[in-house]
């Protein structure tokens, strides 16, 4: 793929275009996003500091060549940031010495960076250099000296605070020159006497230079030898990796990654020449761009493709078989953006069909999904799983099935097809994950993940356990912490009952994908004689046995008593209080069944719920001696019948309200 992307851009205009950013992103209630650009004057009156902004869109982010900070302790020389702190600190002197030692200094821009460093810079007592606001009249006499001797720590942590001050002087005099928040300045860059330095094609040999690291400069790790990618022979090479984020497997520039524990040992390592690595650089750029996405606030995955042969398309249409790769991966992961751009258009299994029709290139590459977290201020890479070799059919054949699923599930349950649709977030938001557990937590989600593309098993009772949890969090209100999004008040058990339901369609869809380990025998399911139809229909969609049919009963039952208290007047229904969700016994079922016939009497309500208890009773006694389920799966399957009576009672009321419109239509 960096290959066919680095085709026609080995100048370094090109070079530079493939690793522009996206914009960065608008913080909430921000409508507008700007590049403030700081002037530094220099004329007959001294020096001066102008300002002016430019809205953020992807030519300016073009024109001013945003490429991000450099990572971790790298010295930052980028003329276009996001931190001022860099502005107004070492980025200007580093990128002239660079220049300086690159030979550059005949150029407008080392020009510009000379007059700048000199009229406007000088360096704190410990070397560190920092803009003056004295001398472009933004502070008083003597501020760095001042804000020097009110800092306390070591001379590094001294010098930082100091640039932060100066920052701040800086920003306050901009955002008051510009009439804009600072919410809406999201990147700075630097003009002199009105000419911005980042357009300078000196400047785009620089950045490319410095993304491209040892290779490039022929330093102390290139040397000359074969490269691992290429295999091309007697050429410069660099075992110097550490450019690279995500395609970087291993710290492999120290001595300890040498064969031998020597430097002569290199020769040994992992290799790659000038022209690779460039197209690793533009690979991952693109990848992380293009091909990245994201599920909840923490876990983040990206699709790498790797090609079976080279392919044989241009650089157009390689972005445009990434583009329709996206676009299916992304439906993936959340439908409800797809879902929406189709909404008013024709059939939905029409659109489907449209959506994933197969391209000639589409079986060209597998699939490689890696999920990750990444610190981005701290230059972190945590690879959480990888999942390999997903052919992208897979990918087409998941969201077909979710398709059929979940328009099964509008016809069972009612509401949109929406709410029934499985894919990756939704998922996400089934499985309750400590959010703080760096990575630990994240490894239950990934286990189902990694089932669903790489066709692996998982077991029955590991999401049983998952479910009942989920349920728990909702009973008791324990959001804080976890991926589950706390409800609006007053309709924690609506929700609920619908995450349970949605757990059940992921159960079936799994059971169909004959990747559930566990559970029962489909050929077991009782005869269900003596239920409403949509009852009957729903249960065997679902494939309950006897046993989970008598549990759904009891937790139907319960839902017409909690019914019943909630119209009394409780506001937390007292038969959910009787469920346990450590799990249940079937002796506390049984105790529990009592219970119920007992509330069912005692709120006169038995008399229409008799036909239903007496299956419930029916079932139960036959699998007395050998009752097959553990105490998670009586509370999930209690749980169950619980949400199908509330979701049975809104789908009758909505069909109600439906019917009498159209009646009023007619009457009309």
């Amino acid at each position: 793929m960096g290959r066919t992307l680095a085709r026609g851009r080995e100048d370094t205009e090109g070079a530079i275009g493939d690793l522009i950013k996206q914009p960065p992103a608008k913080p909430p209630r921000v409508e507008k996003i700007y590049l403030v650009k700081l002037d530094f004057q220099i004329n007959e009156n001294g020096p001066r500091l102008g300002v002016d902004m430019e809205e953020i869109d992807s030519s300016v982010l073009y024109r001013y060549r945003w490429v991000g900070n450099r990572k971790g302790s790298r010295p930052q020389l980028y003329l276009t940031t996001d931190n001022l702190d860099y502005l107004v600190g070492q980025a200007l002197p580093n990128l002239r010495a660079a220049m300086e030692e690159m030979g550059r200094q005949d150029t407008r821009l080392y020009q510009g960076l000379l007059q700048i460093t000199e009229h406007f810079f000088q360096k704190l007592p410990d070397g560190s250099p920092v803009l003056d606001p004295e001398k472009p009249g933004l502070a008083g006499e003597d501020f760095l000296a001042i804000a020097w001797e009110g800092t306390t720590g070591k001379p590094r942590e001294r010098a930082r605070d100091v640039i932060g001050k100066v920052a701040d002087q800086v920003k306050k005099f901009a955002l008051a020159g510009l009439g804009i928040k600072s919410s809406e300045a999201a990147l700075w860059t630097v003009l002199f006497n009105g000419e911005p330095l980042a357009t300078d094609p000196a400047y785009a040999a620089v950045v490319v230079r410095s993304r491209e690291g040892a290779v490039a400069e022929g330093g102390q790790k290139s040397l000359r030898g074969i490269c691992s990618v290429c295999g091309g022979e007697n050429r410069p090479v660099t075992y110097d990796l550490s450019q690279l984020v995500f395609l970087k497997y291993y710290i492999n520039d120290k001595k300890g990654f040498a064969s031998g524990v020597s430097d002569e040992g290199f020769k040994k390592t992992f290799l790659v020449c000038s022209a690779c690595f460039r197209s690793l650089l533009l690979a991952e750029e693109y990848i992380r761009q293009h091909l990245g996405l994201r599920i909840g606030q923490q876990i983040k995955f990206l699709v790498l493709p790797a090609f079976l042969i080279e392919p044989d398309m241009g650089r157009e249409d390689l972005e445009a078989w990434a583009g329709r790769l996206r676009a299916r991966v992304g439906t993936l992961s959340s439908a409800a953006v797809w879902l929406e751009k189709i909404a008013g258009r024709g059939g939905l299994e029409t659109e489907l069909a449209y959506f994933l029709e197969e391209q000639p290139q589409d079986n060209l590459a597998l699939l490689n999904f890696l999920f990750y977290q990444y610190q981005e201020n701290q230059s972190e890479f945590r690879v959480l799983g990888l999942v390999k070799d997903v052919a992208p059919g897979r990918i087409s054949h998941l969201l077909r099935h979710s398709y059929r699923l979940a328009v099964n599930g509008e016809v069972l349950l009612g509401a949109d097809h929406r709410s029934w649709w499985l894919d990756l977030t939704r998922v996400y938001r089934l499985i309750p994950i400590s959010e703080g557990r760096r990575g630990a937590e994240h490894k239950k989600l990934l286990y189902i993940y990694e089932a669903l593309l790489g066709e692996q098993p998982v077991n029955y009772h590991f999401l049983i356990r998952q479910f009942v949890a989920l349920a728990a969090i909702f009973q008791t209100g324990r959001f804080a912490g976890t991926n589950i999004l706390p409800p609006q008040a007053g309709y924690e058990e609506l929700e609920m009952g619908r995450r349970i339901l949605q757990a059940n369609l992921l159960l079936k869809f799994l059971r169909e994908e004959n990747l559930l380990e566990g559970g029962w025998p489909l050929a077991s399911i009782p005869e269900l004689e003596g239920l409403n139809g949509a009852m009957q229909d729903y249960l065997r969609e679902m494939d309950y046995n006897g046993p989970a049919t008598a549990l759904f009963l009891l937790g139907y039952l319960m839902n017409q008593v909690g019914r019943e208290q909630a119209e009394a007047g409780y506001k937390q229904k007292p038969v959910l209080e009787k469920l346990n969700y450590a799990g249940m016994l079937w002796s506390k079922v049984l105790r529990l069944s009592n219970m119920v016939f007992d509330q069912l009497r005692q709120y006169d309500i038995l008399r229409y719920n008799e036909g239903l208890f007496a299956i419930m009773k029916k079932l139960f006694d036959a699998h007395r001696e050998q009752w097959p389920f553990s105490p998670e799966e009586n509370v999930f399957y209690i749980l169950s019948g619980y949400a199908y009576a509330t979701r049975a009672a809104m789908k009758a009321k909505v069909e109600r309200e439906n019917n009498a419109d159209n009646r009023g239509g007619t009457d009309q």
